[in-house]
């Protein structure tokens, strides 16, 4: 017999071989012997070969029969394992990995790069066309009005079931959790803690400790709009160490303090990847930064065209709880600061070892984590129970009510929040006039003008006195314009009103005027803001002024340094 002869019995032998190898099964998931396919059918291959399956084909075969192929409401697919419950995205490099590992332990051989690219193709448009369309979450999620908190552990699906009153663990949670490759998990929780443990590894100060509790708890009720957490002090106050504590307790992460991003694309990027977007010495946020960062706390999306496509759409739609430190304030427009939570580090006086700081943390994290949990479903319990009259709902209205829950569930009075929230929100007044030259001259310019006035904004424009060597002062009425509308909330709790009256002939009339029945003396300056012994309590969080002296944001150091 000739070599041709020989090699067409043994090319058809092989054929045989593979017919009478065994196909995938879904109990037992074999695969089939690759030997006869490991080379891809091609116009030139025998009509026998050209009958066997391709390696793309037995790819996406091994993926349809370990796992649940979905989409999102952005029509991005995802895979989720039958066996541990994980759900990945099929584009990303941890389905991938977890294919070609796969695929290689069945088989025996590795899956070529062009069958893998066939593979994922034709799995993109199973799950987009064929899978039913479901919400994905990253952490934190909402499922049949209960809230649940991912535990990241790697070959489980593990999550915190977190109703009114009691959490549990659960092995399934209803809800679809996908991972990023930076996310790391959360210890397990466990009860009876006490959350007074956690302000021994951070440095916050006892008149903000409901603040800050009460911003940790939002943080895990995806479906309200979220307050903005502001850390602020001067160098060697350990407003790092404390933001990590803070992250590491919600969203522990590979980069747990990221570096000042460079445009708003960044934010939305690194939060569709994490749930907490969290960022360390910003010293300035431009006003695009700002809008952006409002985007993220109350929900939106960032869209720009796909590579290499004229007709494709890529979107981020993500709404996620933001924490960021600084030196000097860096939250200053209007709309973001009616968001903003600031609280001010006091200076440590005793440093202990940052080494020895970890350590402790470290053995004590489940329990702070169940303490904190602990305190979450008591809040949400008492929450029902929990009423603000609407003339003292400030723009949190959620924030507020939940504050006062978790403050009556730490076993202290409600109005204990209410006084570190209007303490905060008489500060964030204050910065904003400080921080807007156009709201200065407004005040400096009503104290000579008592009886305000109504004009055009060019002839008011002209009318204030500018700042000396200001280079943010408006170049135009239009940007003078603009400028009053952004200042107008906070001038109005001041007690003047600042508002645009419409076209009035033919131009735009603005009026400048105090405001009527307002109980707030106008000041040009927080430092001429005068004392007279009322309890902050007392006041209307909607109409506060500025701080009172007697009102300390810093408070005193804890004992254990961080």
């Amino acid at each position: 017999m000739g070599n041709h002869a020989f090699e067409q019995v043994e090319r058809g032998a092989s054929f045989l071989d593979s017919l009478a190898a065994p196909q995938f099964d879904n109990q037992a998931g074999n695969i089939p012997d690759m030997a006869a396919t490991e080379a891809e059918t091609s116009d030139d291959a025998p009509e026998d070969e050209k009958k066997q399956p391709s390696q793309a084909s037995l790819l996406v075969a091994f993926v349809e029969e370990r796992s649940n192929l979905f989409h999102d409401q952005n029509g991005d697919v995802f895979a989720q394992d039958f066996e541990t419950k994980e759900t990945r995205r099929i584009d990303g490099r941890q389905f991938k990995d977890w294919l070609t590992a796969g695929f290689y332990t069945a088989t025996g051989k590795s899956p070529r790069d062009q069958s893998m690219r066939e593979a994922v193709s034709t799995l993109s448009g199973l799950g987009r066309h064929k899978g039913e369309c479901r919400d994905v979450s990253v952490r934190v999620a909402l499922a049949d009005g209960v809230y649940y908190l991912d535990l990241g552990e790697d070959g489980k699906s593990r999550a915190v079931r977190i109703s009114p009153g009691l959490w549990e663990i659960v092995t399934t949670p209803p809800a679809m959790f996908v991972r990023p490759e930076s996310m790391r998990p959360l210890p397990a929780p466990v009860g009876g803690g006490s959350i007074a443990r956690l302000w021994e590894y951070v440095n916050i100060p006892a008149d903000s400790r409901l603040l800050v509790l009460a911003w940790m708890a939002e943080c895990l009720r995806p479906d309200t709009p979220f307050p903005i957490l502001e850390l602020m002090g001067e160098a060697g106050s350990a407003k790092s160490t404390t933001q990590t504590v803070i992250r590491r307790m919600l969203d522990p992460n590979a980069c747990d303090l990221r570096a000042a991003p460079k445009s708003a694309e960044d934010m939305f990027v690194a939060a569709g990847v994490s749930w907490l977007v969290s960022y360390e010495n910003i010293s300035h946020l431009p006003a695009p930064m700002q809008d952006a960062l409002c985007v993220l706390a109350t929900g939106g999306g960032f869209a720009k065209r796909k590579l290499y496509s004229d007709a494709d759409e890529s979107v981020i739609t993500v709404k996620r709880p933001v924490v960021l430190n600084g030196i000097s304030v860096a939250v200053t427009a209007q709309d973001l600061v009616d968001r903003a939570v600031t609280v001010e580090l006091p200076t440590i006086t005793a440093r202990a070892e940052v080494t020895d700081i970890w350590r402790k943390f470290d053995a004590d994290h489940g329990r702070l984590v169940g303490a904190f949990l602990d305190v979450v479903v008591g809040a949400l319990e008492i929450l029902p129970s929990i009423h603000l009259p609407p003339a003292d709902r400030p723009r949190l209205a959620e924030f507020a009510r939940l504050g006062m829950a978790v403050a009556q569930a730490t076993g202290q009075d409600p109005a204990a929040f209410l006084d570190q929230f209007k303490a905060s929100r008489m500060e964030a007044i204050g910065r904003t006039i400080d921080a807007s030259p156009v709201a200065t001259a407004i005040i400096e310019w009503l104290e000579r003008n008592p009886a305000g006035r109504t004009d055009s904004a060019k002839n008011l424009m002209q009318a204030m006195i500018r700042p000396a060597n200001c280079e943010a002062w408006p170049h135009s009425p239009k940007g003078f314009a603009d400028a009053m509308r952004r200042a107008a909330p906070a001038l109005r709790q001041m007690g003047i009103e600042c508002r645009s009256k419409g076209k009035v002939g033919s131009s735009v009339q603005w009026e400048i005027k105090p405001r009527i029945n307002s109980s707030n003396p106008c000041r040009a300056s927080r430092d001429v803001v005068q004392n007279d012994g009322k309890d902050p309590i007392q006041h209307d969080m909607t109409t506060c002024t500025t701080s009172f002296p007697g009102v300390s944001s810093a408070g005193a150091y804890t004992e254990v340094d961080v």
